[in-house]
């Protein structure tokens, strides 16, 4: 990039050099956030250490950019210099026009300032087109000063995740640095459409496993369990899009229209970008995920419904999962996954299991699939909380399925000795735990759609229960 191109684009990226005060409101993503009924401010990155390189991920349209003006807002109104401040969207840029902006920045733009004090915030960092994590490791490496900066790559795509992870390890100056930020949690929707919660213990999934830990939770915040059935039926109609929160509160029960376009064009015009798939095989493969959410997935079976081969079918499956569209659920064989073994596949929100059939093609998704869709969601926050990574590697979250086709949702090695088993129902989930105890663990948790139970084999409890205990 010429050095002209790249200063005008950084003034233009970067108002707040000229306008510390009256920057935010002219802010696109600030004045939405403003004028907005929903009060949600997730702030995935709000203990940066200094020095730290973080990278920021997760699906498109849940407040990534947003979070980074944010970010900025703050760090200006604690006493920051706004020249120690760059931020960069670098969508569709080539990773030697990445090392350029990065140059320029930092000898012409950025204040000097002592190690870990200047803040770089590169957005779409995923979009980019070259090996962006070799560029990176190369300016941490060898830059004087972006070497010790703190710095921040944002995407929405596991993308060159591992790639990264190894090229960067070592050069990162920080626990705990890759971040992932979903659609909105359980229990932030449900506080967010107005029913008051208390504070979620954010138990971990070996707590499932104590019967004592489980039964003071059960008895602590027993006067919220209709609440959090209510809360969770709800969540299933609205998702957890902010967008979609957003037009629940000022609308009501009716759909917004404009996020299922919006969400079509994250399939369509990114997950697929250059697939030359047709709207007919996009409708055809998101169908055949919805229908398949409480089941294994055949990709010989998709493939033949989206008239493609099976190995281009696998390509556009790995394409959702890149995009944090879908994600995978794979066969445990000693609680690590099983190779070549069938999957389950989920949606990451409701909006997207149903989209097929707001765009018209097929059925709405049952509450019981969409239930047992979002406990896994949920369970995979949980895990992602405990071992950053977790959520884009796929390794830890599994299904059990013994010799006599007997299955289990959800097993981990997180877990302990539990699981969790799925049944959206009130009464009837007996048989259940005669197949947890005959799976060889000790207790496991039967996520229902209002029932409370105890029983020998662990506890029977309401779906929105487990989220909310689970913080998620």
């Amino acid at each position: 990039m010429h050095a002209s191109q790249i200063d005008t684009e950084l003034v233009e990226a970067n108002p707040w050099w000229r306008d510390p005060v009256g920057w935010e409101r002219e802010d696109v993503q600030l004045r939405t956030v403003r004028s907005s009924p929903l009060s949600y401010e997730p702030k995935p990155l709000d203990d940066l250490q200094p020095g730290g390189l973080y990278i920021l991920r997760g699906p498109r349209r849940v407040g990534k950019s947003t979070a980074l003006k944010q970010l900025i807002s703050e760090r200006i109104r604690a006493g920051m210099s706004v020249r120690r401040i760059l931020h960069a969207s670098v969508e569709g840029r080539s990773a030697e026009d990445v090392a350029d902006i990065v140059r320029r920045g930092a000898t012409h733009w950025l204040e000097d300032g002592e190690a870990g004090q200047r803040l770089w915030l590169l957005d779409e960092i995923t979009a980019v087109h070259g090996s962006w994590p070799a560029t990176i490791k190369r300016l941490r490496d060898g830059h004087r000063s972006f070497a010790f900066d703190t710095v921040v790559l944002a995407g929405s795509s596991a993308v060159k995740f591992d790639e990264a992870g190894k090229l960067l390890a070592g050069r990162r100056h920080a626990a705990d640095s890759d971040r992932i930020l979903f659609q909105m949690p359980f229990v932030e929707v449900t506080s967010a459409l107005g029913t008051q919660l208390p504070p979620s213990p954010k138990l971990s999934l070996a707590d499932l496993a104590d019967d004592g830990v489980v039964e003071a939770a059960v008895s602590e915040y027993r006067p919220w369990l209709q609440d959090l059935v209510d809360g969770w039926q709800q969540y299933l109609r609205v998702g957890g899009y902010p967008q979609a929160v957003a037009f629940h509160l000022d609308r009501g029960e009716r759909r917004e229209p404009a996020l299922v376009e919006a969400l079509w064009d994250v399939i369509q015009g990114d997950a697929f970008a250059g697939s030359r798939l047709t709207h007919t095989q996009t409708e055809a493969i998101l169908r055949a995920l919805t229908s398949s959410l409480t089941s294994l997935l055949s990709v010989h079976a998709l493939a033949r419904h989206a008239t493609m081969a099976s190995e281009t079918a696998a390509h556009r499956l790995d394409a959702l999962r890149r995009a944090f569209v879908a994600f995978p659920v794979h066969r445990e064989q000693g609680l690590a996954p099983k190779p070549r073994a069938q999957s389950k596949w989920y949606f990451t929100d409701p909006a997207l299991a149903r989209l097929a059939a707001d765009m018209g093609a097929g059925s709405p998704p049952h509450p019981a699939a969409l239930s047992e869709q979002q406990l896994a969601l949920s369970i995979l926050r949980a895990l992602e909380r405990r071992a950053p990574g977790a959520a884009v590697r796929h390794d830890r979250l599994l299904y059990y399925r013994s010799a006599s086709k007997a299955e289990i949702d959800f097993v981990s090695a997180d877990f302990a000795t539990t699981c969790v088993e799925s049944k959206f129902v009130d009464s009837g989930w007996g048989r259940v735990f005669q197949t947890i105890e005959a799976s060889g663990r000790s207790t496991g948790i039967v996520a229902t759609r209002s029932g409370l139970k105890r029983h020998k084999g662990g506890w029977a409890l309401p779906a929105g229960l487990v989220a909310f205990l689970l913080g998620c």
